[in-house]
Formats: C-alpha cells, sequence, structure tokens
C-alpha cells in the first residue's frame, strides 16, 4: 500500500502516491502539481464532491478564452463522469475531464482513451469495451440526441472491419492510434 497524501481539512479523503502517478499519466501533471491541485479542489469542495457550477469556473479559470462551446463541452464532459448521475464529481473524475477537455496529440488523447476504456486492463480493447466507450463519447458529444447503443455498436463493428477483425478479437493501442491517423471520424471520435 503507497503513502498517503492527506490534504489539511479533507477529512478521510485521501489521494494514494499509486493514485497521483495514475492521474499523472492521464493529465501529464507533475506529481506536485496533483498534490496542488487536490488540496485547492478540496478547499475549495471540502466533501470531496464539486458539482457542475464548479466544475465549468474551475474550468474557465483554466482557460482564458473560455466561451459559451467550451461550457457546452463542460456539461457534457461533467454528465459523462458523473458516473452514479449524484450531481458531483470527485477529484479524479474532475482531472480525468480536464484532461479530456483539453487539446493535445491523437497519441495523448489514444492513450487517455485506453486508460479509460480499457476496462480489462490488458492494453487492448474488445468489441464491448469499444461499444462502451462509443457510448460514453456519443453521450459526452451529444451526437444525435437519440443515440441507441445499436449505434455505438454499429460504429465498433466498423473499426473492427477497418482493421480486418473479428468482433471475439482485440484492437492494441498501436492499432488505434494508427487507425485514428487514417480515419477521420474514428480520430474526432478520440480527440474531444
Amino acid at each position: 500500500m503507497g503513502n498517503r497524501f492527506v490534504a489539511k481539512n479533507a477529512n478521510s479523503n485521501a489521494l494514494t502516491d499509486e493514485e497521483i502517478a495514475d492521474l499523472q499519466k492521464i493529465s501529464n501533471l507533475s506529481f506536485d502539481d496533483i498534490k496542488n491541485n487536490y488540496k485547492a479542489f478540496l478547499e475549495d469542495n471540502p466533501s470531496g464532491r464539486m458539482d457542475k457550477k464548479r466544475f465549468i469556473h474551475w474550468y474557465d479559470l483554466l482557460k482564458p478564452d473560455f466561451d459559451i462551446k467550451d461550457e457546452v463541452a463542460c456539461e457534457n464532459a461533467f454528465a459523462a463522469f458523473d458516473k452514479n448521475k449524484d450531481g458531483t464529481i470527485d477529484f479524479k473524475e474532475f482531472t480525468t475531464a480536464l484532461a479530456f477537455l483539453r487539446p493535445n496529440t491523437v497519441e495523448a488523447h489514444v492513450d487517455l482513451f485506453f486508460q479509460m476504456y480499457d476496462v480489462s486492463g490488458d492494453g487492448c480493447l474488445d468489441c464491448q469495451e469499444l461499444i462502451d466507450a462509443f457510448e460514453s463519447i456519443i453521450y459526452l458529444l451529444a451526437l444525435g440526441k437519440k443515440t441507441t447503443p445499436k449505434s455505438a455498436k454499429q460504429m465498433a463493428s466498423e473499426v473492427f472491419v477497418m482493421f480486418g477483425l473479428n468482433e471475439d478479437a482485440k484492437i492494441t493501442k498501436e492499432q488505434f492510434i494508427e487507425g485514428c491517423k487514417k480515419n477521420p471520424t474514428l480520430r474526432e471520435m478520440c480527440l474531444i
């Protein structure tokens, strides 16, 4: 079990070194930056949970050219990362959502994509993981306001066909990066 970083007034809220390392991979922030952000997060949100209004406020502070398009993206990102739909997110979800909203390279987005959706942790995406990923992204982007799981399944099937794989196979991160570079639709799904 790793050391725990506990911020002042954090009650029982704490991040382990392992959790901080995971957040470093997702956010490209330093260990100290994450500790400082966590401390500030808890000072602003003593319960350890942030509501949508505070999330949009923080994003606004981080992005000087914030506009209405950013606000809509924030609202969608917040909804996607509020997994239990209680109207709040924790620090890990907050950091991941901010990383998801920041522009970056195809490789960085695919890396984040894999970290978020490779539920099995095997470094590959199976068909169900890809369907789940596309369902989340479709919701996040608010594409086709009443998108059904079938459309996410159809998209996942098309990706497997693009790679010449059947739906029982798995797609590696390297394959997915190459696919994103060659296929604008797939790239757009990852570069949100």
